[in-house]
C-alpha cells in the first residue's frame, strides 16, 4: 500500500494495486526494467494479476515492455506527458496566497509581502496590510533590490558564487542606509547565513527604521520561484517578535510550495 496522506473512503482495489506497481517500478528504477515475477512478490500479487495489470498501463503507455520479447517492464512515456501537465495545474494565483497572506497580517499585525524575482530585482506582486497608523510604504508592483531587501536576499541565496560575484560589479550597490550591505564579502557572509537559518532579514539595510524577514517559496524542482515577507517598523519587529514569526511563516510558505509541487 502507498504511504500518502489521503486514505480514501471507497477504495477500488484494482486500482490501488496497479498504482502500487507503477510506485514500485518508479522506486526501483532499472534500465533492464522490473520482472513480473519480481514485482509479482514485492507486491503479493499473483503473476496472472500482476501480467493483467501490466497489460491494462501497456494500452495507456504507462508501462512498456524493455523489449518485444522481455518479460520485464519499465515506465512509458505516457506517464510522462502525464506528469508534466502537473505543473501547468499547479501555478500560484490569488486563491492560493491571499488567504495565507491574510492569516498572516492578522496574525502579527504587520505589512506580508509576496515577491517575484524579475531581472536582477525583485516584484511585489501582492501586499496584505495591517490596519495600523505606522507601516511600510511599499507598493504594489514595486521593484526592489535583491541585495538590500528580505526577499531579494531570498533570491540571492540561491545564486552560485560566480553569480553572486558579476551580480554584485555590475550594479555596483549603493547605500540605501548606514546598515545596507555593499561589499561582496560582507554579502557572502550573509548569504551563508541565510542558508543556514532558512529566512533573510533586511535590518534597516532599505529602509531606516523598517525590518523585514522573508522565507521562499519553492516549486517542484527546488527552486525559490517566490518569497514571502513579514515587515514593520523596527520598534515591533524584534527579536523576540521575528522568532515568534518564524514557525508561522514557515508553515505558510511551505503550504504554498507544497501546491507548487515542492517536496522536502
Amino acid at each position: 500500500m502507498n504511504s500518502f496522506e489521503h486514505i480514501p473512503k471507497y477504495p477500488v482495489q484494482t486500482l490501488g494495486k496497479a498504482l502500487d506497481i507503477l510506485n514500485y517500478i518508479k522506486d526501483n528504477h532499472s534500465t533492464e526494467g522490473i520482472s513480473l515475477t519480481e514485482i509479482s512478490k514485492a507486491l503479493g500479487i499473483g503473476k496472472s494479476g500482476v501480467h493483467r495489470l501490466l497489460d491494462t498501463l501497456m494500452a495507456y503507455d504507462f508501462i512498456e515492455k524493455t523489449s518485444d520479447s522481455s518479460t520485464s517492464y519499465r515506465l512509458g512515456w505516457g506517464l510522462y506527458h502525464a506528469g508534466n501537465a502537473v505543473p501547468k495545474q499547479h501555478t500560484l494565483s490569488s486563491s492560493n496566497y491571499m488567504p495565507i497572506m491574510e492569516r498572516l497580517c492578522k496574525k502579527f499585525s504587520e505589512t506580508v509581502n509576496l515577491g517575484i524575482y524579475s531581472n536582477f530585482e525583485t516584484i511585489i506582486m501582492y501586499q496584505m496590510e495591517p490596519n495600523r497608523m505606522l507601516r511600510t510604504n511599499t507598493q504594489i508592483g514595486e521593484r526592489e533590490p535583491l541585495y538590500c531587501t528580505s526577499i531579494g536576499k531570498i533570491f540571492l541565496s540561491q545564486f552560485t558564487y560566480a553569480q553572486l560575484e558579476s551580480y554584485i560589479r555590475d550594479i555596483n550597490p549603493e547605500k540605501k542606509t548606514k546598515n545596507t550591505i555593499v561589499s561582496f564579502e560582507d554579502l557572502l557572509k550573509d548569504i551563508s547565513e541565510i542558508k543556514d537559518r532558512g529566512y533573510a532579514i533586511d535590518n534597516e539595510e532599505y529602509v531606516d527604521g523598517m525590518i523585514c524577514m522573508a522565507m521562499p517559496i519553492k516549486d517542484f524542482s527546488g527552486k525559490t520561484v517566490y518569497g514571502i515577507s513579514v515587515s514593520g517598523p523596527a520598534a515591533r519587529m524584534t527579536e523576540e517578535k521575528r522568532n515568534e514569526i518564524y514557525p508561522i511563516l514557515k508553515e505558510a510558505c511551505d503550504e504554498i510550495s507544497e501546491f507548487l509541487g515542492y517536496k522536502e
